[in-house]
């Protein structure tokens, strides 16, 4: 093995790397405030996790001094029960207090001028190595453990120290490209699932059937919410008139004549997670015969779940067999449902229960204390669609088909997840041998290295005049590329970009101050220059005050490092991000459509960051440009958006602006868009400043600007006195209000919520955040100003508070256009609907008639006009038929776009809002979505397996005389 490595590699075992011995941890009782020890779980990944400790058997730092871990060990864990991974190796990057180490990990000490203790940690992971330590593992009183011994035996390739920061890079590098590929199998994966929801609840509503609908027949005050209609022939039928429902009985009961007990198995909730029923795991129960023989399951029994957490209620199952060894009945969490007849097949309602049937059931559920329950009462009172009898096997064969199909598509994904495994260790092992590919990253021939800095890829020259835009773009592409290996921190990529976001910001003001013309002192000191003549701890130390320092500043500076930290601990780490912004690009003597696709690229790394909620941050840039071509913001308006994100609303306004600036405009008032006349509000100081810096790049803002355009509070805190909008555009957050003032007016006992935002100047109080905003952009606009607002269906039809505010907003508002959205264009969950309202504040008429005469429904939700989330064509059919600058009356009806007379409106039950286009009948209902959906689905696994294949090309080695002769 040795005679084929590369030039100046060798071959040696751990011992010979070490500084000093290998220290086995210590375990014990813990001691009342005794120094933290670590926990296994601590070495879930290559970066030990300080969270993961508790109060460790040693009382003292004094005490445990020979045990402290500090920066630059390696833990490994030594034993551990069945399946867990032994031998697994984390480094400690930092440390805030004394912490020590348990029996079950050794410590680990290289002598850093043989190995990079960060290489070892990617080497051990290696299958060579993985090998050897599996080999090693001993099995003894239930658990398995390896010797310390053993570890100092284990042999890993070492190459030139010179050539171990190129290594790690290199396979951080690869490594990230299989992570992003998986993630959209994944996220592939979760929307097959979705597509598997849709299509059962269509099967099992019926929408998947040509052919007349009625309307429910079932009474309304069974229900939370309006029934949706069914086809004829089909009826609504509660669950109490179709099956008997008995709960299980309670454990622990006895009969006083015990010798009539029989012993059975008990099905609990937590069996529901379960694939399949796991009959020899299920715990016994001793109950008296009488009570087991009428809780007993029989196959075809439907079993409900009644407490537990609350994304685990109300789940249902069919019971399919029984052992032949033991009777089973249901633990008292659990319901039984047996049909009394045969009016419905049993897996269709199980089908509709675990779709439409349960967000019924979790409506009617409690919650106390962060566990969930469900009366009998309730289950019994749940309405279940039942077509005709003769149509049930066909329509049951039909939907086993569909989930049997989908299946197999899922299991193909799944087989592309294992492999990507495989994938990974290929790479290591590559990398370990001198095989990997490195042409992304720099020859270290002609790569000016800075001493204990990571490469990075070779910059493009600043000012090549040509395609500017996709080297901005390439540039950020390489920065991103440090990302992978920072995340080992714990960085997010929101947190990343932040990062960049501070050293962009430095390096502009340091152009603008040393540029020849029109300078400009930003920030009153050469930070930058400063910045670029340290090193080590000196740079950390010196670039967490000037961070502080200039948090404390107003303006957009302040805005931008308020409460800023460095991240970036490791003093190299931070050299190498400061030298990458350095190299290349000029970031502020650029216009902004050169400068702007940089910021954009991360944003949009942001908005699919998985690991965190980012994408509530973040509204589709097709959504945002049609509102924006609709709206027709001019040089005139005075633009707000109260939830501003990342401040795409005001980002693209301002384009817009620019694009369509008639001539003869004076300075002063294209200078004001830049000095208060856009403007926005965020609650997320995170979220502000990357909004804040969106807007300087895009030239929306002035790097001196004072004050800022984002402002960091609650927008519906306080009434916005006499600072009104011309043009509001929004996407508010979803879900109820987090802090609310409890309502002082009197309770409305149909649509009663424990906690309220009331405002004087709003119509209702309601903890609801969309119903909040939609008030709360009225109070913004002055008369004639002019709104789009981004909301879910629930605003459409919510009774209570919901009814006041759709009602007063038709009275004081000319509420003209409602786009029904696509499905995927939520920022949350591709499950989720919207809407955005258009509309207009009035003055109040004397006659006292509604602001509104007719409200134009465009339904880009069904029929020909569903657009899926990677497809804007839709969109731009909207905004053709709305006529852009052209008064409604204006426009053409058609079978996607129909108008709604006030009158009727009002007229309509709760002023129900919740309209869709006039379709013809063969295209009722939510069905045409579904074709739309699978193609989604398909063009993504395509889309994912095009990736995996320019990846297997840009892997495979460069084809030589010694590859030819080798096959």
């Amino acid at each position: 093995m040795s005679a084929r490595l590369p030039h100046g590699w060798t071959e040696v075992p751990l011992g010979v790397l070490l500084r000093e011995p290998l220290a086995v941890g210590r375990s014990g009782q813990a001691v009342r405030g005794g120094v933290p020890v670590l926990r296994l779980p601590a070495l879930r990944s290559a970066t030990v996790d300080l969270a993961e400790s508790r109060e460790g058997p040693l009382a003292s730092a004094a005490e445990a001094a020979g045990l402290l871990i500090r920066p630059g060990d390696i833990l490994m864990s030594r034993n551990g029960g069945p399946g867990a991974r032994i031998g697994r190796a984390a480094l400690v990057r930092e440390t805030t207090e004394p912490t020590t180490y348990p029996g079950t990990m050794v410590r680990v000490r290289v002598d850093e001028r043989l190995i990079d203790p960060e290489y070892l940690v990617v080497a051990w992971e290696s299958p060579a190595v993985r090998r050897q330590v599996d080999s090693s593992v001993r099995q003894g009183a239930g658990l398995q453990h390896i010797a310390a011994r053993d570890l100092e035996r284990v042999r890993l390739l070492l190459p030139p120290r010179s050539e171990q920061e190129r290594i790690k890079t290199s396979l951080a590098f690869w490594l990230a490209r299989v992570d992003e590929e998986e993630a959209a199998v994944r996220d592939t994966l979760r929307r097959i699932e979705d597509f598997r929801t849709l299509v059962i609840d269509h099967g099992v509503l019926g929408r998947s059937t040509t052919g007349p609908y009625a309307d429910p027949e079932l009474s309304p005050t069974a229900h939370h919410a309006p029934l949706p209609a069914v086809p004829e022939g089909w009826r609504w039928v509660t669950l109490g008139e179709l099956a008997e429902v008995i709960r299980g009985p309670m454990a622990g009961i006895r009969n006083a004549d015990e010798q009539h007990e029989v012993e059975v198995g008990s099905l609990r909730p937590a069996d529901f997670q379960l694939e399949q029923w796991a009959h020899e795991r299920m715990p016994t129960v001793r109950l008296d015969t009488r009570t087991a023989e009428a809780s007993r399951l029989s196959p075809g029994d439907i079993l409900f779940t009644l407490s537990g957490q609350p994304d685990s209620l109300a789940l249902a199952r069919m019971w399919e067999r029984d052992s032949p060894h033991r009777a089973y009945v249901p633990s008292h969490h659990v319901a039984r449902v047996r049909m009394t007849g045969d009016t419905l097949h049993p897996r269709l309602l199980a089908m509709y229960a675990n779709g439409p049937g349960r967000i019924r059931l979790l409506w009617a559920s409690r919650s106390t204390a962060g566990l969930a329950s469900l009366g009998l009462d309730q289950l019994r009172r749940t309405p279940v669609p039942v077509p005709p009898l003769a149509e049930q096997s066909a329509l049951l064969a039909s939907l086993e088909a569909w989930e049997s199909a989908l299946t197999a598509v899922a299991t193909s994904a799944e087989e592309a997840l294992a492999m990507a495994d495989r994938l990974r260790d290929g790479c290591r092992e590559h990398a370990l041998t001198d095989r990997l590919p490195c042409s992304a990253l720099p020859s270290s021939e002609n790569d000016a290295r800075l001493k204990g800095v990571v490469t990075v890829p070779p910059t493009t020259p600043a000012r090549r005049p040509v395609k500017r835009p996709s080297e901005v773009e390439r540039r950020a592409e390489r920065l991103w590329s440090s990302f992978p290996l920072l995340s080992d921190d714990g960085l997010t990529a929101l947190e990343y970009s932040e990062q960049v976001m501070y050293l962009v910001f430095l390096k502009a003001a340091q152009e603008l101050r040393h540029r020849p013309l029109n300078r400009v002192d930003v920030l009153g000191q050469d930070a930058w220059d400063e910045l670029a003549l340290r090193e080590g701890t000196e740079l950390t130390q010196y670039y967490g005050a000037l961070l502080a320092e200039l948090g404390e500043r107003s303006g957009v500076v302040g805005r931008i490092f308020h409460k800023s930290h460095n991240r970036l601990r490791h003093p190299a780490r931070l050299q190498n991000l400061i030298q990458q912004v350095r190299e290349g690009l000029s970031w502020w003597d650029e216009r902004p459509e050169w400068r702007a696709p940089f910021f954009d690229a991360f944003l949009i790394r942001c908005a699919q960051d998985h690991r965190t909620a980012a994408g509530q941050y973040f509204t589709h840039r097709e959504l945002i440009d049609a509102i924006v071509a609709c709206t027709r913001p001019t040089v005139e308006d005075t633009i707000v958006d109260p939830a501003a994100g990342t401040g795409g609303f005001l980002v693209r306004s301002f384009e817009h602006i620019a694009r369509h600036l008639p001539p003869g405009v004076p300075p002063a008032q294209r200078e004001r868009l830049s000095h208060g006349a856009i403007r926005g509000t965020e609650l997320v100081d995170a979220t502000a400043r990357l909004a804040t810096m969106n807007l300087l790049l895009h030239g929306v803002e002035p790097l001196d600007g004072y004050p800022a355009a984002i402002e960091v509070r609650d927008s519906l805190a306080v009434s916005p006195g006499h600072r009104r909008a011309t043009l509001v555009l929004a996407d508010p957050p979803l879900g109820q209000r987090r802090s609310a003032t409890p309502s002082t007016g009197a309770p409305d006992l149909h649509d009663a919520e424990a906690l309220s935002f009331a405002r004087p100047d709003f119509w209702a109080a309601t903890g609801n955040q969309q119903l909040n905003f939609l008030q709360h952009v009225y109070t913004l606009l002055e008369i004639g100003g002019r709104a789009a607002v981004v909301v879910p269906d629930s605003v459409l039809f919510m009774t209570g508070a919901g009814e006041r505010v759709r009602r007063q907003l038709l009275k004081q508002c000319d509420v003209h256009t409602l786009l029904r959205l696509p499905l995927g264009l939520s920022r949350v969950s591709s499950g989720v609907k919207l809407n955005v309202l258009f509309f207009e504040r009035a003055t109040a008429r004397p006659d006292g008639s509604p602001a509104t005469r007719y409200l134009w429904v465009y339904d880009a939700r069904t029929g020909d006009a569903a657009v899926s989330k990677t497809h804007r064509s839709g969109l731009d059919a909207f905004v053709a038929a709305y006529r852009p600058g052209h008064p409604p009356d204006s426009r053409a009806a058609s079978r996607v776009f129909k108008p709604y007379s006030v009158e009727a409106l009002l007229a309509r039950p709760s002023v129900n809002l919740d309209l869709g286009a006039d379709l013809p009948e063969e295209e009722m209902g939510d069905a045409p979505e579904l074709h739309l959906i699978a193609q989604e689905i398909s063009g993504r696994l395509e889309n994912a397996w095009r990736q995996f294949g320019r990846l297997a090309e840009e892997l495979t080695p460069p084809r030589d005389a010694r590859t030819f002769r080798s096959g």
